[in-house]
């Protein structure tokens, strides 16, 4: 593809979310600005709560606002996203979009339609196993009807994308291609060379002068989280300081237990901009989702990557790319079961700073090398390249 060819290529992106934003739609859109694609985000803004237009960074921003709706609905949802799909359909109609990028699969159907319409290539991005995730919200055979919807909608897309090499391999056997999986891995430098005067300062204001051990949550509260078992784990030490921030369906649940334990804190929600001082102020990170989840084998953990970049090991339950990468590239402990008692046996285990220092040092090498945003915003180029090159020659 020619230099000019890309410049001129115009990609819409479809999102269920308000784009806040959302760390790996901003990391791909982004990437793509960067290659010269001009990139349109049509998003949902449920409450809206922020500008219908704006451009951030180059990324075009079309927040649907008409359709007002909550987080957590579950199958009530199916009365306002028909309607979402309906609004985004024609939107990017008028746009004429060289080709159309859908994020996850409540967006896949409006990405088809748009498909057939402007005749464009369709990239399906699977953030997660989505009828797995929506197993916490809908009844079995609700669950059941979304994974034959998703079948039957692959059969349409011109490429797709996995967060999760699990979720790769089980499209790979389903004969899903092209397929490539994109890990949800941050933009580095941040990480690599965080503020220290801030850090220093949130350190300090964290510690008190006590020089305790500091271990911390850094995500949302989705429902496959394992807050309560880490919040109940500071009555065993209460020489170490548990910290938690973020929001969502557990928020009540995480304040209610703090309250319990003088040495465990919720900081309310994460500045994004902000997440590099953070990490960098706790000496430990925590990640566990619920094993009786049956989406937890597709998580792929951004607060993973992030602790990595930052050199901090983390504790996390063995399951899905989060345990393949923690062990391929021993940056952390794997625990079996997200309980008070063994969770609190890593945190002794990681009490020796050396300990520490060469989990930490283990992450980081291998996040600058392989697992950081420049790697996976290449690999997303280069399909993008690959897929307009054969439209345009197909159209020849």
């Amino acid at each position: 593809m020619s230099g000019s060819q890309t410049s001129t290529s115009r990609i819409v992106m479809l999102l269920a979310n308000a784009y806040k934003p959302d760390p790996r739609v901003q990391r791909e859109a982004a990437g793509l600005v960067a290659a010269g694609h001009h990139v349109t985000l049509i998003c949902w803004d449920r409450a809206a709560e922020l500008p219908q237009n704006e451009t951030i960074n180059g990324i075009e921003i079309i927040r649907v606002q008409n359709v007002r709706s909550a987080y957590g609905s579950g199958w009530r949802q199916l009365f306002y996203l028909p309607r979402f799909w309906q609004k985004a359909i024609a939107i990017a109609s008028q746009l004429q979009p060289s080709a159309v990028h859908a994020h996850d699969l409540d967006t896949l159907f409006a990405g088809y339609r748009i498909k057939q319409r402007a005749g464009c290539p369709l990239v399906y991005d699977a953030h997660e196993h989505y009828p797995a995730l929506m197993s916490l919200y809908l009844p079995r055979p609700m669950v059941l009807l979304l994974t034959r919807f998703e079948r039957w909608l692959l059969r349409h897309v011109d490429a797709t994308i996995t967060a999760s090499t699990i979720l790769h391999d089980e499209f790979a056997k389903l004969g899903v291609e092209p397929c490539i999986t994109l890990g949800n891995f941050p933009v580095i430098a941040p990480y690599l060379n965080p503020d220290a005067k801030r850090v220093d300062t949130l350190r300090q204001t964290l510690d008190q002068g006590k020089e305790q051990l500091h271990i911390g949550y850094i995500a949302s509260f989705s429902r496959n989280r394992m807050l309560l078992p880490f919040i109940h784990a500071a009555s065993q030490l209460p020489q170490v300081q548990f910290h938690i921030w973020g929001d969502g369906l557990q928020r009540a649940d995480v304040e209610n237990a703090v309250a319990d334990y003088p040495n465990a804190h919720y900081h309310g929600w994460a500045i994004p901009v902000d997440l590099p001082i953070y990490f960098a102020a706790m000496d430990l990170i925590y990640y566990a989702l619920r094993l009786d989840y049956p989406g937890a084998i597709y998580n792929a953990p951004n607060t993973l990557a992030q602790a990595m970049a930052a050199a901090r090991p983390i504790i996390g339950t063995d399951v899905g790319d989060l345990g393949r990468i923690v062990r391929a590239t021993d940056c952390g402990i794997l625990i079996e079961q997200a309980t008070a008692d063994s969770i609190a046996q890593a945190i002794r285990q990681l009490a020796d700073p050396e300990t520490r220092h060469r989990l930490g040092k283990n992450g980081r090498n291998a996040a600058r090398k392989t697992y950081n945003a420049r790697a996976t915003q290449q690999q997303l180029t280069t399909l993008y390249q690959k897929l307009l090159e054969s439209r345009l020659d197909e159209n020849s």
